[in-house]
């Protein structure tokens, strides 16, 4: 053989270094991987487009359940507001049947996703005292002031919110709940006309937390929580108060108070001596009085007043001057008294419904425009 042919061990090593090595086929293995990829893709994909598609359901749920519940406690507005004034909500017994009506035709006249008309099982709606304080709602139809209603797409109702691609996961339907509670709260907005006499409570009045049946003294009104006031009516003298009282007399008055909005509305307060307006104010008393076996003269003359906020927390004083309005409360004013004593008392009365809306302070009216409270 010529040397040439031949091949030495180095060489042979070389070659070998040298040489590309042999490739597998592996192309039917990325397949596999390439397709379990896909389908994993395409599940999470299909999901998430399936959650939002729930929770858009669940968004249109909440708002049927909101606008329920602030129906059925409407509902409740409108029945105390029609009380005689001076009758407490607290004793009035509620017929829940006509709440539930009311917040089931609501709920029937909205949509979730694909179901037209939302069905709420009166077993879902819940009529009861709020509290603000804890934020509970006590069921019971006794002076009821709140309804919460729950909304569902489930088994039990409506049915549950059927899938569009998660099917391929085993998931072919998703289950969704919504609940809105709304409550009547301390009043906000006294309407025109619902304001009867030119008389405030001073905040301060209310720090104590027992103050529904509490003695109140509209005059004199040096450290008595409560004052005199012009409404918008300027100057704010004793000769404008004596025109408002005149005005405020007949049936009906011809003088109409102004729609008064708590943490908006700021009236006129006179500190002086309003000696002058009492032979007016006595007439006015006289005029809207009625049997009260339960005050001290026999007679009650129910009054709405706002609430005003001098700025001083602790300590009450004669108020002069322009104060903010932050809500309202009721008495029951049972002498009025002339020249020379010049006295007028009243008791703080509770419980009851003014005809605006709520958002005020908790002075024991409330507003009959519920509010949603969670």
């Amino acid at each position: 053989m010529n040397d040439m042919n031949k091949v030495l061990p180095a060489q042979k090593i070389k070659q070998a270094i040298c040489r590309p090595p042999v490739m597998q086929d592996t192309r039917g293995a990325v397949a596999v991987i390439v397709a379990i990829m896909v389908v994993v893709l395409l599940s999470f994909g299909a999901l998430a487009l399936d959650i939002s598609n729930a929770m858009i359901a669940r968004n249109e749920l909440q708002n049927v359940a909101d606008a329920s519940a602030l129906a059925g406690a409407r509902q409740l507005g409108v029945i105390y507001a029609a009380l005689p004034q001076g009758t407490p909500y607290t004793t009035y017994v509620l017929n829940p049947t006509v709440v539930e009506t009311v917040a089931t035709a609501v709920a029937a006249a909205n949509r979730a996703r694909e179901v037209a008309s939302v069905v709420i099982l009166p077993a879902d709606i819940v009529i009861g005292v709020w509290n603000p304080g804890p934020r509970t709602l006590t069921p019971g139809n006794v002076g009821a002031t709140g309804v919460r209603v729950t909304a569902h797409r489930d088994a039990s109702a409506n049915g549950a919110v059927a899938t569009w691609l998660a099917g391929i996961m085993g998931i072919t339907s998703m289950n969704v709940v919504a609940t809105g509670t709304a409550a009547l709260t301390g009043t906000g907005v006294l309407l025109p006309g619902e304001a009867n006499a030119p008389f405030g409570f001073d905040q301060v009045f209310f720090n104590n937390p027992a103050f529904c049946n509490a003695p109140i003294q509209f005059y004199p009104t040096t450290t008595s929580c409560a004052g005199w006031h012009t409404f918008l009516e300027n100057p704010p003298n004793a000769n404008t108060e004596r025109q408002i009282v005149q005005g405020l007399t007949p049936n009906p008055p011809t003088y109409v108070t102004p729609q008064i909005n708590s943490g908006q509305t700021s009236l006129e307060f006179i500190g002086g001596n309003l000696a002058s307006v009492f032979p007016s104010l006595l007439n006015l008393f006289n005029a809207k009085k009625v049997p009260d076996a339960n005050s001290p003269s026999g007679f009650c003359w129910n009054i709405t007043v706002p609430v005003y906020a001098t700025g001083n927390t602790s300590t009450c004083s004669n108020p002069n001057g322009n104060y903010v309005i932050v809500g309202a409360a009721t008495a029951c004013v049972w002498n009025v008294q002339g020249v020379p004593s010049q006295q007028i008392n009243a008791t703080v009365t509770c419980g009851e419904v003014t005809g605006g809306q709520g958002g005020g302070g908790n002075f024991g009216t409330l507003g009959a425009i519920p509010g949603l409270v969670e």
